[in-house]
C-alpha cells in the first residue's frame, strides 16, 4: 500500500462509531426535494413524507425511496404492489408536515385534492408532479428498506411551481426563479 493510501485509512484502534443524530445532521446539509409516497386502495390509502428519493435507471424506468422499517405504509404498499412518487411545490410545506405527522389512517386524505390511478393508487392533484410505479423490488438496509418501482405513469399538473426542498433540517421553496430559464432564453 502506498504512504499515500496509508494516509487515507485509519487504524481500528482510532475509529468509532458514527452517531446517529451526527449522521441526520451532516446529511441535513445535503440539499434535498421533498416527496410524499401515496399508496394504498380509497378509503384505505395513505402517505409518507420522503426526501430519499432519486431516479435509478431511464431503460427500464425505475426509481427508488427509502422508507424506514417501523413505517405505517409497508403493509399497504406490499397489498397495493404500487405507489406513486408525488414531488411537492413550494407551497406545499403543509402538506409534507400532514404526511410526515402520526395520525390515523382514515384522516390521511381528508381535506386533501387527490384522485386515484386506473389501478387505484393515490395522487395528489396539486402536486408539481407525480410518478405511479409498480414495486419490484425491496433491499433491507439498516433501519430502512429501498423500495425501487417501475414507473407506469407520470404527470406535471402544476409546470412552473418552484419545488419544496429540504435543507438543514428546514423546508421551503426553491427561491432561485422558476423563470429564470425564461429570461436566459430571452437574454440569448
Amino acid at each position: 500500500m502506498s504512504a499515500a493510501a496509508r494516509s487515507l485509512t485509519r487504524a481500528e484502534e482510532e475509529t468509532r462509531p458514527v452517531e446517529p443524530l451526527d449522521l441526520r445532521r451532516v446529511c441535513g446539509l445535503f440539499t434535498t426535494g421533498v416527496t410524499v409516497i401515496t399508496t394504498g386502495p380509497d378509503g384505505d390509502a395513505d402517505g409518507t413524507t420522503v426526501n430519499s428519493f432519486t431516479s435509478v435507471s431511464l431503460e427500464p424506468p425505475l426509481v427508488l425511496f427509502c422508507l424506514h422499517q417501523q413505517s405505517r405504509l409497508h403493509t399497504l404498499l406490499e397489498q397495493s404492489g404500487g405507489f406513486t412518487v408525488n414531488f411537492l411545490s413550494g407551497r406545499q410545506q403543509p402538506l409534507a408536515r400532514h404526511f410526515a405527522g402520526r395520525r390515523t389512517e382514515a384522516t390521511a386524505f381528508e381535506g386533501v385534492p387527490h384522485h386515484f390511478t386506473e389501478d387505484g393508487l393515490p395522487v395528489l392533484s396539486e402536486a408539481l408532479a407525480h410518478l405511479t410505479c409498480t414495486t419490484v423490488d425491496v433491499h433491507s438496509a439498516g433501519d430502512h428498506d429501498i423500495v425501487i418501482g417501475e414507473v407506469v405513469e407520470l404527470g406535471v399538473p402544476e409546470h412552473g411551481l418552484e419545488p419544496l426542498i429540504f435543507f438543514d433540517g428546514s423546508l421551503g421553496p426553491l427561491e432561485t426563479g422558476a423563470d429564470r430559464f425564461q429570461q436566459t432564453r430571452q437574454a440569448s
